[in-house]
């Protein structure tokens, strides 16, 4: 058994979600259409605003649908990208997918290795640039030796005219 989807076989198409007056649906925006989690009735679901689905190229290029069930099919599919024809039969995917602790380990190790990385530009740019980070006036005619003090105007610290 494979995990995941299965064997791309061909491209149903962009499908373009329409209300019954005919405004395109949108993912951002403004809320006209839903598919409700539960089967309790919603002044947003497809049956009552009247969803319909138009595709354009693909597999079924022109083809509109405006039952609602199928138009709900279609939308959930279309939340993960573009609609795929797949063949699960070949690989015997089930449309699963899981990770193996290999893959976790992968994850897990790159994710730690660019934040170190990311941490240590910082601190470094954070070293080169102290006294801006500090707000010392690039313009000083003193120059302070960090860390031995790192005061300006302490008599103790180590300067040397520029």
């Amino acid at each position: 058994m494979d995990n995941g989807d299965g064997i791309a076989v061909g491209w149903l198409g962009h499908p373009v979600f329409r209300d019954k007056e005919g405004r395109e649906l949108f993912v951002h925006g403004i809320v006209r259409a839903d598919v409700p989690f539960r089967r309790a009735e919603s002044k947003y679901s497809v049956e009552q605003v009247g969803v319909t689905v138009e595709f354009y190229g693909g597999e079924l290029n022109g083809v509109s649908y405006s039952d609602p069930a199928t138009v709900k099919k279609y939308a959930r599919r279309a939340q993960l990208g573009e609609i795929l024809e797949l063949d699960r039969a070949t690989l015997k995917s089930d449309g699963v997918f899981r990770s193996s602790p290999r893959g976790w380990f992968t994850f897990g190790h790159a994710t730690f290795a660019l934040l170190f990385f990311f941490g240590h530009i910082w601190h470094g740019a954070r070293t080169l640039f102290r006294d801006v980070f500090a707000g010392i006036d690039p313009d000083l005619d003193v120059q302070v030796e960090f860390g031995t003090f790192q005061k300006v105007g302490d008599p103790t610290t180590k300067r040397q005219a520029v």
